[in-house]
């Protein structure tokens, strides 16, 4: 019942933005030294990126839930270390950009701009582990208050690719899966996702 009461009285909302884009989220003690908090947050914007010569204009959405722990090593201070996992929908969709020459690049070949862009659409994986340190959503007192997450969520992107059918007459199929293969070797780097978070939290106390 004390544990209870003091959750009941130590609720805690509170919104943010950074490299996750921005949201609202809601953090709840459990004890003096740990606690919960979820969240969700997204947004938009254009990207634009090159695949070995093959320049690509694109979508990138970022949508995105939380669910995570946190652990209060010192009692007098609101540091924390932080694990959880992201839950993710998101998507990065791009179509090729035809060169000075009116050209799209598939693979090594060259194929003339006459019907519809290549394609390639990236994704995160569902779920991604987190791990990070912050400050905030410790138990203190009623009122406003300042909240950070620095850390690392972990996800191996995966692509698709597609051609219009009009292309496949003059571009061969192993060029086509070399530009699938450039894509995937590509975004495979970007197995770290970088998380900063800074917001502004207010306690019910």
């Amino acid at each position: 019942m004390t544990l209870a009461a003091g959750a009941a009285h130590g609720q805690e909302v509170y919104v943010h933005g950074g490299t996750l884009g921005a949201g609202i989220g809601a953090a709840l003690p459990l004890t003096s030294w740990a606690g919960v908090h979820a969240e969700f947050e997204g947004f938009g914007l254009s990207h634009s990126f090159n695949v070995d010569g093959n320049q690509y204009d694109g979508h990138l959405k970022l949508l995105q839930g939380g669910l995570y722990a946190d652990l209060f090593p010192f009692k007098s201070s609101g540091f924390r270390v932080t694990a959880g996992a992201l839950i993710n929908d998101d998507e990065l969709t791009a179509h090729a950009v035809p060169n000075a020459q009116g050209n799209y690049k598939i693979g090594d070949q060259f194929v003339p701009a006459v019907g519809g862009a290549p394609s390639t659409t990236v994704t995160l994986p569902r779920v991604m582990p987190y791990l990070g340190i912050g400050y905030g959503h410790k138990p203190v007192s009623k009122g406003f208050g300042l909240t950070l997450d620095l850390g690392v969520a972990y996800g191996r992107p995966r692509s698709t690719y597609s051609v219009p059918a009009i292309y496949s007459t003059v571009a061969t199929q192993s060029s086509i899966d070399q530009e699938e293969q450039n894509i995937s070797n590509k975004v495979e780097r970007y197995k770290l996702y970088p998380v900063v978070q800074i917001g502004v939290s207010y306690r019910f106390n």
